[in-house]
C-alpha cells in the first residue's frame, strides 16, 4: 500500500514540475548488452567541457530530473554539460539485495556513455563528475566503488553506501565526494539499515559512516562540524562535516540536513508529513557545482 502510495505521490510532484520547467535536451541512444539505453544531453559551450552525470531516484526518470531537480541550471551556470540517463524501468541497479533490475549491467551502461560523450567531443575526460539522487545516489556510491578512474568527482542527495558493495568496496582511486542526507529520512536511514518504509529494500550503511569510509580511502583525517544555517522559519538546520586534511588533496563532506526528510534540497518539499520536510537553507545542486567546478583530475 504505502508502495502504491509513493508512486502516487511522485506522480503528482512529476506532473507539476513538468509543466512548470523551459528546460530542453538532446536525445542520447546507446547500444548496451542489456539494448538500446537512453539520456538526455543538455550541451555546454564551447565543446569539450566539464560535464556532470545526473542519476535519478527510482521510478522518477531522466526527464523529471532534468526539467526539476535544479541540476541542469546549476550545471549551465558553471559551463557544465549536464546528462540524464534513463535506468531500466527508472531504477538503477546499486548493487541492494533482491533488486528488480539486479541482472542489468548498470556499471558498463555508463561506462558507455561516459566513453560516448568523450568520443564525441562533449566531455573533457578529466572533468567527468557524477551525482545521484536516493537509488541513483546509491549507484553513484557503486560506481565510486567500481569505476571511480572514470570520474573527477562525485555527490549524492539523500542516498547512503548499498552494505552489498561497501563491504567489498575497493576505489581505484580518491575523489572528492560531496554528500546532503536528511536526519528524518523514512526512506533511506540516516542512521542505516533497511531501505524503504518497511525496510524490505536491501540495507545501507549509515550516511557518517559512508562519509567515513570514503575520507579514510581519501588520506583524509577529521571530520571537523559545524553549524551552517539555520532560520526560525525552518524546521531543518544544516550541519556540515568536514574531512578536509587529505593526503590525497581530495576532501569528503557532509551536508547533515537535521530535520530534513526524503527530499532534493533546495528544490523540493513533497508530501512532507509523509517523507520529511525539505529545506530552502541549502541547494544541493548548486553545492555540487561550486565544488566541482573548483576541483580536476
Amino acid at each position: 500500500m504505502r508502495g502504491v502510495l509513493r508512486r502516487r505521490v511522485w506522480a503528482l510532484a512529476v506532473g507539476a514540475a513538468l509543466a512548470s520547467s523551459p528546460v530542453r535536451g538532446e536525445a542520447i541512444r546507446i547500444e548496451t548488452k542489456d539494448g538500446m539505453r537512453n539520456a538526455i544531453l543538455v550541451p555546454a559551450r564551447p565543446d569539450p567541457g566539464p560535464t556532470i552525470i545526473v542519476l535519478h531516484g527510482a521510478a522518477i526518470g531522466a526527464e523529471w530530473t532534468l526539467r526539476a531537480s535544479g541540476f541542469a541550471e546549476a550545471a549551465a551556470g558553471h559551463g557544465f554539460a549536464a546528462v540524464f540517463p534513463d535506468g531500466v524501468y527508472r531504477v538503477w541497479n546499486d548493487g541492494r539485495e533482491g533488486g528488480r533490475v539486479s541482472r542489468i549491467d548498470d556499471v558498463g551502461f555508463l561506462h558507455r556513455l561516459v566513453d560516448w560523450l568523450v568520443g564525441h567531443g562533449v566531455a573533457d575526460p578529466a572533468r567527468v563528475y557524477l551525482a545521484g539522487v536516493s537509488n541513483g545516489g546509491m549507484m553513484t556510491f557503486r560506481m565510486v566503488c567500481e569505476a571511480a578512474e572514470l570520474f573527477a568527482g562525485a555527490g549524492t542527495i539523500i542516498a547512503n553506501m548499498p552494505a552489498a558493495i561497501g563491504d567489498g568496496c575497493r576505489p581505484k582511486k580518491p575523489l572528492p565526494i560531496v554528500m546532503l542526507n536528511g536526519t528524518a529520512d523514512p526512506l533511506v536511514p540516516y542512521g542505516g539499515g533497511g531501505v524503504g518504509f518497511a525496510g524490505r529494500h536491501g540495507n545501507v550503511w549509515s550516511a557518517e559512516r559512508t562519509a567515513a569510509f570514503l575520507a579514510e580511502v581519501n588520506g583524509c583525517g577529521g571530520p571537523a562540524t559545524r553549524l551552517l544555517a539555520t532560520a526560525p522559519e525552518e524546521a531543518t538546520k544544516v550541519v556540515r562535516l568536514d574531512w578536509s586534511s587529505c593526503s590525497s588533496g581530495r576532501p569528503v563532506t557532509l551536508y547533515r540536513i537535521e530535520g530534513g526528510g526524503h527530499q532534493l534540497f533546495g528544490r523540493t518539499d513533497i508530501f512532507p508529513a509523509i517523507l520529511g520536510p525539505g529545506t530552502r537553507l541549502i541547494s544541493a545542486p548548486e553545492v555540487m557545482l561550486e565544488l566541482f567546478a573548483g576541483t580536476g583530475r
